[in-house]
């Protein structure tokens, strides 16, 4: 009885993991990095929530004000006596807000830099001030007094203070957009969340980070990041409790900021939380899992750190005085040619001119008479079935052909007991083509078995030939160092692999 014909497949071997992703892409497009040096320490970086998005760094006693389209300083700030904190825009752009270490707080008009307002609530560092995102009118300030303040700039009084603090407030912030709710960091270890329509002099909620806290974020009206000491913490205020903690620096943290708000144009940036330290890295985190997805690192310590709310800036200030600004390559616009209108003659002349056949009946193939067609059998299959192995690897190393072909051919020779058969009758020159397949192909650990049978087939028909070839003997010796080097590193990745086991069984 005969029986069909089997046509041979195509090898398909295990996938790799992809060299980069779409979040690492996406960060890895912030180029053209531009080095600006300062006088001091950049301690703030804040962008303009509207408009082309201008940025305010704080830096020494004044804040410069950056052009988005330019990169060039176009306004600078030089109003302090002492050193000047968190330069903060209004979010409708037209006022900025900053501290400074004799514990002054000033009103700025972003266009003009005359000063609009004054306030002076301590005599100690006033290290955060901003303004409410949705109450125009509203300012927070936290200071070294250890009392955070929240002012009505028609008012020279604070509308509320909060005094329940135990050492030094360097980070504070609005809960939420559409209440008063705020949520302060202290050197004291303490996350703590207070209410202005409640008693100011106790916080409704007070969460142990463990460590002084540098700087706080809030991403959502329930959750609120931590930064102190080489740890981030994430907080679920509903239910009271840490849910995540990240541990992937060796230093302070001494910033936190999201990775932009997408609003121009939605991008994998958008779900990002960017985290800086001492210790000169800069993270990306997703919010989803909370897995480093992207870094960077600089050569001084980590002071503060931003991405534009359009994503097309990302700004690192450094403790030495050192500003990068990196930026997105926007994308061409297609310019669009307007039509000329046509006269009637051409109008005429041109009438079905851009008519496709839409309306046409068109003719569809079965499906059966498209599966009756036969493809074209490949050269290495035709010599196959007709029992000429040689001929078939040789086949297996023509230029152009693919990888997963050639492993094909090989995997098909020695499953077929061919091996000895194809490499039998071989010169010099017909031998070089399998030894250096076999020198690339060593360092793919996918292919260490089929290298392994055809190299062992070749060194024992062919050992007198390649100590007479300095061409193969110079192969053979590549061929050894990279397979002492794959030896090397199964070595060490077993060692690895017996350690987590050990680590997995101890937990």
């Amino acid at each position: 009885m005969s029986a069909p014909l089997q046509r041979i497949h195509i090898v398909q071997n295990a996938v790799l993991p992809a060299q980069t992703t779409p979040e690492q892409r996406f960060w890895r497009a912030y180029r053209t990095p531009l080095i600006v040096k300062e006088h001091g320490s950049i301690v703030h970086i804040n962008f303009c929530p509207t408009g082309s998005h201008d940025f305010a760094v704080t830096s020494g006693a004044r804040i410069q004000i950056f052009s988005a389209k330019t990169r060039q300083v176009v306004r600078t700030i030089a109003r302090f006596k002492e050193t000047a904190y968190s330069g903060e825009f209004r979010p409708d752009g037209k006022l900025l807000v900053a501290g400074d270490a004799s514990g002054l707080v000033q009103v700025f008009d972003s266009n003009s830099r005359s000063i609009l307002l004054t306030l002076q609530p301590t005599n100690l560092p006033t290290h955060v001030t901003k303004f409410h995102p949705k109450t125009l009118t509203t300012i927070l300030s936290a200071s070294d007094d250890r009392v955070v303040r929240l002012w009505d700039i028609a008012a020279t009084e604070p509308t509320a203070a909060f005094s329940a603090h135990g050492d030094y407030v360097r980070s504070a912030g609005f809960l939420s957009a559409a209440a008063d709710t705020v949520v302060t960091g202290c050197y004291d270890g303490n996350l703590r969340i207070f209410d202005p329509r409640a008693d100011n002099s106790t916080a409704s909620l007070i969460l142990s980070h463990g460590a002084p806290i540098e700087a706080v974020l809030p991403l959502t009206s329930t959750t609120v990041l931590s930064a102190g000491g080489p740890v981030i913490k994430v907080w679920d205020l509903v239910a009271g409790k840490m849910v995540k903690e990240l541990g992937n620096f060796q230093k302070t943290v001494t910033s936190l900021a999201v990775g932009g708000s997408g609003r121009d144009k939605p991008t994998s940036g958008e779900n990002s939380v960017i985290a800086g330290a001492l210790d000169g890295h800069v993270k990306v985190f997703d919010r989803s899992s909370w897995e480093v997805t992207f870094g960077w690192k600089f050569g001084d310590g980590v002071l503060s750190t931003g991405v534009s709310p359009d994503q097309k800036h990302f700004v690192t200030g450094l403790s030495s005085g050192v500003l990068s600004i990196r930026t997105r390559k926007s994308e061409p616009r297609v310019k669009q040619q307007a039509k000329t209108p046509k006269s009637s003659t051409l109008a005429r002349i041109e009438r079905g001119s851009e008519y496709k056949g839409e309306n046409d009946h068109q003719i569809l193939l079965d499906d059966r008479s498209k599966s009756s067609r036969k493809r074209k059998t490949p050269l290495y299959e035709r010599r196959i079935n007709a029992f000429r192995w040689g001929e078939a690897l040789d086949a297996a190393f023509l230029p152009g052909t693919a990888a997963e072909v050639t492993l094909t051919i090989l995997e098909e020779l020695k499953f077929r007991g061919k091996v000895r058969i194809s490499l039998s009758g071989r010169d010099e020159g017909q031998l070089e083509p399998v030894i250096k397949w076999a020198v690339r192909a060593i360092d793919d650990f996918r292919n260490v078995a089929v290298v392994a049978d055809w190299m062992a087939c070749v060194a024992d028909m062919y050992a007198s030939v390649i100590e007479k070839s300095a061409v193969l003997e110079e192969l053979i010796t590549e061929f050894r160092r990279r397979l002492e080097r794959q030896v090397k590193i199964a070595k060490e990745a077993q060692k690895l692999e017996g350690m987590l086991e050990m680590l997995v069984q101890s937990r």
